[in-house]
């Protein structure tokens, strides 16, 4: 069980036909972003909803976790050159197998498939998200990159993720993830001649506004 990842689980539901996977940012925890369900969520997806602790605590912060270290060999990720990167290359794939370990897992339970998954992820959890996907050789119902980059800058050569709908958004005023971040991520999946749609949230900085929710909530509507 050390490879399926923990966190809080809901859903009014006793027979949900829907999994909404849940990737919180870094230093965050499971726990305080599955307070995100109840407005995102709509009676007719009969979903469950399932918030995943990232696999690593934060020295110092025992309530926050990291799906990989910002920090390798204490050099921040925008100064890390080569041997930093083939760290959090590693951190990264591990908790890529471990994400796609605990999909497969509430999958088996519950006698659903990927296609029946949706997996979105704020900031950390946002570029976890595409990992999963561009990594994953089944297709999910939909990838949700909320505030987050795209940190593969490689070709594609998954065909099933050029398949599977993806939805970026960014906030314009976000002082932790730059704007350009999102441009640049756009680029790189139009390019990739993937299946996306990206917003810009004027007023929006790092952050989830009920902007946001609404375009979220369209989103899945669409791919459900």
């Amino acid at each position: 069980m050390s490879e399926i990842l923990n966190g809080p689980s809901i859903s009014k539901h006793n027979n949900p036909k829907k999994l909404i996977f849940m990737l919180h940012g870094y230093g965050d925890n499971a726990a305080n972003f599955m307070h995100l369900a109840n407005p995102i969520d709509q009676e007719e997806w009969q979903a469950q909803y399932v918030a995943l602790n990232a696999p690593k605590f934060i020295e110092g912060n025992f309530m926050g976790y990291q799906w990989f270290d910002l920090y390798p060999n204490g050099i921040y990720i925008s100064e890390a050159g080569p041997k930093e990167f083939k760290q959090i290359k590693k951190e990264t794939d591990e908790a890529v197998i471990k994400i796609i370990n605990t999909i497969q897992y509430y999958c088996n339970e519950l006698k659903l498939t990927f296609e029946d998954c949706i997996l979105m992820g704020f900031s950390q959890g946002g570029m976890m998200t595409f990992e999963v996907g561009n990594f994953l050789k089944k297709k999910l119902a939909g990838l949700l990159i909320i505030s987050g980059r795209i940190m593969n800058d490689q070709t594609i050569t998954n065909s099933i993720i050029k398949k599977t709908p993806i939805f970026i958004s960014h906030g314009e005023m976000d002082n932790v993830i730059p704007i350009s971040a999102f441009y640049k991520s756009q680029e790189y999946l139009k390019k990739n001649n993937c299946n996306f749609e990206a917003h810009i949230l004027n007023q929006d900085g790092h952050n989830i506004s009920p902007d946001t929710i609404t375009l979220l909530q369209k989103f899945i509507k669409k791919i459900l």
